[in-house]
């Protein structure tokens, strides 16, 4: 296959997306054969976008896909967080699929079930920790659509209450023995997940969340809190 960015790649992708259509298989499935056909060189974020799914349609969260190929599946997938170790230097919109075959012991175990779900989505009152969106909030990125929640991976130990957010890292480098708990976990709306870099987010502190809310809840909070510390 051709270099990215060239007009023969383009034309390469769009022999190739005619023929995924006519399959009718996932994204998933279109994506690894597109990988499988540049094992070893890269594939750009534009690219990957335009790769349909079932219903022969590009899907929005089609990057948080990738990261199933490689955390869920095993795959070889390296982007600009491995340059160090790769002696690449892609660029953020770049992935490269080092071998055609998952290797097992790469698979990283996520932890998550409906129990660890509920207790997370409670804790964190339904609410994405870093933007502090709702479900019934609008998509500003998609007209005409919600906010989903999703649970996300942290380190709890790391985070530090200095300021009015605070900062963690993501999990990354688990094992599949890993025993996960609710703590493991925080709530990310689909806007920040899909956003979210390895390293430095922002979670919303007690008082940023407060602030987050309507003038009539923060009165509220303000009464209680004053009767019990008058």
């Amino acid at each position: 296959m051709s270099e990215p960015r060239t007009k023969e790649r383009e034309k390469e992708l769009k022999k190739f997306i005619d023929s995924a259509k006519n399959k009718g298989q996932g994204f998933l499935k279109n994506a690894l054969e597109w990988f499988k056909l540049n094992v070893g060189t890269k594939v750009i974020s534009e690219e990957l976008a335009q790769i349909p799914g079932k219903k022969g349609k590009s899907i929005s969260h089609n990057i948080r896909r990738i990261f199933e190929l490689r955390d869920e599946q095993g795959y070889e997938l390296i982007n600009h967080n491995d340059n160090v170790s790769s002696g690449k230097k892609l660029k953020v919109d770049e992935w490269i699929l080092v071998k055609k075959e998952p290797n097992p012991k790469n698979i990283r175990s996520r932890g998550v079930n409906k129990r660890i779900m509920y207790e997370v989505f409670t804790r964190d009152d339904n609410m994405c920790q870093f933007c502090g969106r709702k479900p019934g909030d609008d998509d500003p990125f998609k007209p005409g659509h919600k906010i989903k929640l999703h649970v996300g991976h942290i380190i709890a130990h790391k985070r530090t209450y200095d300021k009015e957010v605070v900062r963690v890292e993501r999990i990354d480098d688990m094992n599949s023995k890993a025993i996960l708990t609710k703590e493991d976990f925080i709530t990310m709306c689909n806007v920040c997940n899909e956003g979210a870099k390895n390293k430095d987010l922002e979670i919303m502190t007690p008082v940023a969340k407060v602030m987050k809310l309507r003038e009539t809840d923060q009165k509220e909070i303000y009464s209680i809190l004053k009767k019990k510390f008058s």
